[in-house]
C-alpha cells in the first residue's frame, strides 16, 4: 500500500490536475454558463425538478473531471507497475496483496478527490446534503478508477489509455447533463457508468431525502469495474503463471504444456502448427528465443511478422541464441572467468548437441531444430561461438569500419545470407545477387542502430561497438558515455552514424526486383528504421539516458500497414515451397541407472617412458575428433623376420599409448580403424589373431585402458565376428556409458560404403513406410543413420605407414578432415607422435570452402612438442 500510494504521489500531473483542473471547471461553469432554469426529470427523485443550468453543468463538470483524473491516474499506475507486479507474483508473491493494495489506494484517491470537490461546489452554494454530494463525487470516481486499472490491463499505450477514458467519460456525462441533452431523463441512460453518480448528485443539491438506490447502482458500476479490471490484471499474471508453470523447463507434463500452449497462446500454436513443431522441449526453447527477440528492440520483433508463419521461429530461435550468448559475453554482473566459462560451457553443449540432433536444453533444443529442420550449414557456429568467447575475454576490439565489417557480419551471417534467401524462395519470385548485397546493407544498418541504441550500456561494460576511429575522430572517450556524458563532438558522431545508416538503408530499398513479397517486407522494416533514426537525430542525447524509441504511434501504424501489403504480396504469388522436413528422430541415451558404477577409483593416464609432456594449447584448438588409420603392422613384423600376427600384438601396446597421449592432451573423441570390411581377404590366421587381440583388449578385468576416464564405442558390422567379440564390445560399451574423459570408437568390422548404404536403407524404409517425404530428406537425416550419428565430424585424420589415402574410412564424417600423413608405422608410433599431428593441425586455416577465417590467427600459440 505504501508503495502504490508512493506511486500516486509522485504523479505531478494528476496532483496538478486535482488542485487546479477541478475548481477551474466548476468557475468557468458557474461564471460562463447563464443561471436559467432547466427542468427536467430527476429519476432518483421520482419527480421534475428545476435547477440553474450553471449548477447543473457544475455537477456534471465536477463528476466528469473527477472521472478524468481518477480514471487517469489509476491507469497510469496500473500500467506501470504491472511488469513489477507480474515479477512479484512469478516469484511467490501473494496476488491478493498487490489486489489489496490496488483497490485501498483506489479508495483514498477517490475519498479525498472526491472531498476536495465537494469543498470547492461549497463555495458557491451550499447543498441541502453535503453527505450525498461527497458520496455522489465519490461514487463517480470510483467508476471511473476501476475504467483506467481496467484498461490498464488491456493498452499497453498510455497515450491509448488517455484517449479511451476522455472519450468514455465525456459521452457518459455529456449525455446525462440536462443542459447539453434535453433527452437526459430518457430510461436508456440508466445503462451508462455514472447515471447512479450524477442523479445522486444533483438530488443533493435541494433534496432533502438520500438517494440509497442510485448511490447503490453507482457502487455497483464502480464496483464491477474495479473487479474487472482486478480480474484482467489477475488473468494476465495467472496466464504468466499458468504458462512458467506449463510450459517451463521443469515441466513433466507435455500434453498439459501443449494444451495450455493452444488455450493462451492460439496464434503462436497456429504458428507451430504450421511449422510441424510439436516437441514441447523444443516449442519451449522456441519460446525464450522469441522474448529474447522482443526484448532486443521494435524493429527486431516487428521483422517477424512480415515472414510467413511457417518461418518465423526460424529467425525466432537464430536471434535468440546470439542475443542469449551476446547477454552472457557482456554483463557485468559476472567475473571475467565466470563470463568465459559460460560461454565456452554452453557453446561446447551446444555443439554436441548438434551432432546428436536433440538436446535437453530448451534454449539448445530450438536452436538445433532449426540446424536440423531446415538443413543449414553449422559451420559459422564455432566461428560465432568463438567471436563471443573473445568478447566475454575482453579481446574483442574494432578498430576500422573493417573490423566493424568482420565483426558484425560474424554474428549476423552464421548460415550466409544465400541460404536464408532459398528459404523464401518461391515459384514465380527469384532472388537476384543484387539482394544478397541489399541484405547486406539493411543488415549493417540494423547493427549499427543497434549499436547506437546500446550505446551508454555497451560503454559501462567497456567495449563500445564503434570503430575506435570513429569515436578519436570525434573526441567521443567511452568513459564519458559510461557516466550519461556526452562531451567532445558527441551529437555530431551521433548524426554522422545515422547517415551511415540511412545511406545503408537507402542501398536496402532496391532489394528484392523479382520477389515482391520480400521487396514489401523488406520496405516495410526500412520505414520502421528512418522512424527510430528521426528520433535519434531529433534527440541524440536522449542515447545516454536510455532506448531511444520511435513515435509509437507512427510506428505501429506504418508496421499494420506493412503487415497488410505483405501478406497480400504473398497471397497474390504461390506459397513458399520451403516445407519443413521431417526431424529425424535419434536415439536417446540408455534409460537405466546412472549412479556410480560399482568399479576401482579411475586412474591418471601413464607417463611417457621418457617424460615427455603435451604441448600446452587452447582448448578451443584441439580438435573434436582425430581418426587413425593404424597402418604398418604386418610390415613392421616382416622387416623383423616375424610373422605378421607379432605386428599385430606390437600394435596393441601403441594402441595404449595413443590413447594415454589423447588423455593427456584433452582430446575428447578417437576413432582407431581397427579392422576393415575389407580386412577379411587377409590369411585366415592373420584375421583371426586381430580377432582375438581384440576381444582380449575388451576385457575389463584386465586391460589397464579401462581402468581410465576411457568409454568405448563400436562403430561396424556385426555380421561375420565371433558372438564372443560381440558380446565383448556391448558389454564394454555398456560398462563404459557413464565416463565423460575420452571416447574411443573402435571400428571393427567397418566400411565406409557399406555404412552409408546401411543408413540409405534405413531412410528408405522411412519413405516407404511413409513417416518421411523424399524431398524432406536432407544430410542431416542420413547422417543420423550412421553408426556413431552423436560423435562429431572427424576433424583431423592420420595414417600411419606411410601410405596417402584414406582406405574408405569414414568417408562421410572427414569431408573437411584435416589430413596428416605419418611415416612411422603403427607399432612404432606413440603419443608424441599423436601431439605432434595435433600441433600440426592447430597451425591450419580451416576454411570449410569458404575465404580465410578472419578468427583464424597462426600466430595464436607457440607450442612445440619436445
Amino acid at each position: 500500500m505504501r508503495h502504490a500510494a508512493l506511486e500516486q504521489a509522485r504523479n505531478r500531473l494528476a496532483l496538478v490536475l486535482v488542485l487546479f483542473f477541478v475548481p477551474l471547471w466548476l468557475a468557468l461553469a458557474y461564471q460562463v454558463l447563464p443561471d436559467d432554469p432547466v427542468r427536467f426529470f430527476l429519476r432518483a427523485a421520482d419527480q421534475p425538478v428545476v435547477l440553474g443550468a450553471n449548477t447543473v453543468s457544475q455537477l456534471s463538470g465536477g463528476l466528469h473531471s473527477l472521472a478524468l483524473i481518477v480514471g487517469f491516474m489509476m491507469f497510469l499506475a496500473a500500467s506501470r507497475s504491472a511488469e513489477f507486479d507480474h515479477r512479484m507474483v512469478l516469484a511467490g508473491y501473494p496476488r491478493i496483496c498487490l489486489l489489496l493494495a490496488r483497490s485501498v489506494v483506489l479508495l483514498l484517491t477517490a475519498a479525498l478527490t472526491a472531498g476536495y470537490a465537494t469543498a470547492w461546489v461549497c463555495s458557491f452554494y451550499q447543498p441541502a446534503r453535503l453527505d450525498v454530494m461527497t458520496a455522489a463525487f465519490m461514487v463517480g470516481a470510483l467508476t471511473y478508477g476501476g475504467v483506467g486499472i481496467l484498461l490498464a490491463a488491456v493498452l499497453r499505450s498510455e497515450l491509448a489509455g488517455m484517449f479511451a477514458v476522455i472519450m468514455v467519460s465525456f459521452i457518459d456525462l455529456t449525455l446525462q447533463n440536462p443542459v447539453a441533452n434535453p433527452s437526459a431523463d430518457s430510461p436508456l441512460l440508466k445503462w451508462l457508468p455514472a447515471y447512479g453518480a450524477m442523479q445522486s448528485a444533483v438530488s443533493a443539491v435541494d433534496l432533502t431525502q438520500t438517494p440509497w438506490r442510485h448511490l447503490l447502482l453507482g457502487l455497483c458500476w464502480s464496483a464491477g469495474l474495479t473487479a474487472a479490471g482486478l480480474a484482467a490484471f489477475t488473468v494476465r499474471t495467472s496466464r504468466r503463471t499458468l504458462t512458467q508453470r506449463l510450459l517451463g523447463p521443469r515441466a513433466t507434463k507435455p500434453c498439459a504444456r501443449l494444451v495450455a500452449l493452444h488455450l493462451l497462446h492460439p496464434v503462436r500454436a497456429y504458428i507451430y502448427r504450421q511449422a510441424r513443431i510439436r516437441d514441447t522441449t523444443v516449442i519451449t526453447g522456441y519460446e525464450i528465443c522469441r522474448r529474447l527477440m522482443r526484448r532486443s528492440g521494435p524493429v527486431e520483433a516487428a521483422l517477424t511478422k512480415l515472414l510467413p508463419a511457417r518461418l518465423r521461429p526460424l529467425f525466432w530461435a537464430m536471434y535468440g541464441y546470439g542475443r542469449y550468448l551476446d547477454d552472457i559475453s557482456d554483463t557485468q554482473r559476472l567475473g571475467r572467468q565466470e563470463r568465459v566459462a559460460r560461454v565456452s560451457g554452453f557453446s561446447e553443449l551446444l555443439e554436441s548437441d548438434l551432432r546428436a540432433g536433440h538436446s535437453e536444453d530448451p534454449l539448445r533444443a530450438a536452436f538445433v531444430h532449426v540446424v536440423w529442420t531446415w538443413d543449414l550449414p553449422s559451420g559459422g557456429v564455432t566461428a560465432l561461438n568463438a567471436l563471443y568467447r573473445q568478447d566475454a575475454k575482453g579481446q574483442s576490439t574494432i578498430t576500422t569500419w573493417d573490423d566493424w565489417y568482420t565483426y558484425w557480419h560474424t554474428l549476423t551471417f552464421p548460415f550466409g545470407v544465400r541460404r536464408l534467401m532459398t528459404l523464401l524462395t518461391a515459384p514465380g519470385l527469384a532472388f537476384t545477387p543484387d539482394d544478397a548485397q541489399a541484405l547486406r546493407g539493411w543488415t549493417d544498418a540494423l547493427n549499427l542502430i543497434d549499436v547506437l541504441r546500446d550505446l551508454r550500456e555497451d560503454a559501462a561494460e567497456g567495449f563500445v561497438k564503434l570503430p575506435t576511429a570513429v569515436l578519436d575522430e570525434y573526441d567521443v572517450r567511452t568513459e564519458d558515455l559510461a557516466r550519461g556524458r556526452a562531451a567532445g563532438r558527441y551529437a555530431e558522431m551521433v548524426h554522422a552514424m545515422t547517415s551511415h545508416a540511412r545511406q545503408w538503408l537507402a542501398q536496402a530499398a532496391t532489394g528484392g526486383s523479382q520477389h515482391p513479397p520480400m521487396a514489401v517486407a523488406l520496405r516495410t522494416v526500412i520505414d520502421l528504421h528512418l522512424l527510430e533514426l528521426d528520433r535519434i537525430d531529433r534527440r541524440p542525447h536522449a542515447l545516454l539516458q536510455g532506448r531511444s524509441r520511435a513515435n509509437p504511434v507512427r510506428f505501429h501504424l506504418t508496421l499494420a500497414r506493412g503487415r497488410l501489403r505483405t501478406a497480400s504480396a504473398w497471397r497474390r504469388h504461390t506459397q513458399t515451397t520451403a516445407t519443413v522436413p521431417s526431424p529425424i528422430h535419434l536415439p536417446r541415451p540408455a534409460e537405466g541407472d546412472h549412479g556410480a558404477l560399482s568399479t576401482p577409483p579411475l586412474l591418471p593416464p601413464k607417463p611417457h617412458s621418457s617424460g615427455a609432456q603435451p604441448p600446452q594449447l587452447p582448448a578451443h584448438l584441439i580438435p573434436q575428433h582425430v581418426a587413425i588409420i593404424m597402418d604398418g603392422n604386418g610390415r613392421w613384423a616382416t622387416h623383423r623376420g616375424q610373422p605378421r600376427t607379432a605386428g599385430h600384438e606390437a600394435g596393441q601396446l601403441a594402441v595404449r599409448e595413443v590413447i594415454y597421449g589423447a588423455l593427456e592432451i584433452g582430446l575428447p573423441h578417437l576413432s582407431l580403424y581397427s579392422l576393415s570390411s575389407e580386412n577379411w581377404a587377409r590369411p585366415a590366421a592373420e584375421i583371426q589373431a586381430i580377432l582375438r587381440l581384440a576381444q582380449d583388449g575388451l576385457v575389463m578385468e584386465t586391460e589397464e585402458v579401462w581402468r581410465r576416464d576411457v568409454r568405448l564405442r563400436w562403430s561396424g558390422l556385426p555380421e561375420g565376428l565371433p558372438p564372443g567379440l560381440v558380446h565383448a564390445l556391448r558389454q564394454t560399451e555398456h560398462l563404459t556409458r557413464h565416463r565423460t574423459g575420452l571416447t574411443v570408437n573402435m571400428c571393427i568390422n567397418y566400411g565406409g560404403h557399406s555404412e552409408i548404404t546401411q543408413a540409405a536403407r534405413a531412410l528408405a524404409r522411412q519413405v516407404a513406410a511413409g513417416t518421411i517425404q523424399p524431398d524432406d530428406i536432407t544430410p542431416r537425416h542420413l547422417a543420423g543413420h550412421l553408426h556413431q550419428p552423436d560423435l562429431p565430424d572427424v576433424d583431423l585424420l592420420i595414417r600411419t605407414g606411410g601410405e596417402q589415402r584414406t582406405s574408405n574410412f569414414m568417408p562421410w564424417q572427414s569431408t573437411y578432415a584435416e589430413l596428416v600423413f605419418l611415416d612411422a608405422l603403427w607399432p612404432d608410433t606413440d603419443r608424441t607422435h599423436l601431439w605432434q599431428a595435433i600441433d600440426t593441425y592447430t597451425r591450419r586455416d580451416r576454411r570449410f570452402g569458404a575465404t580465410r577465417s578472419p578468427l583464424t590467427n597462426p600466430d595464436e600459440h607457440t607450442a612445440r612438442v619436445h
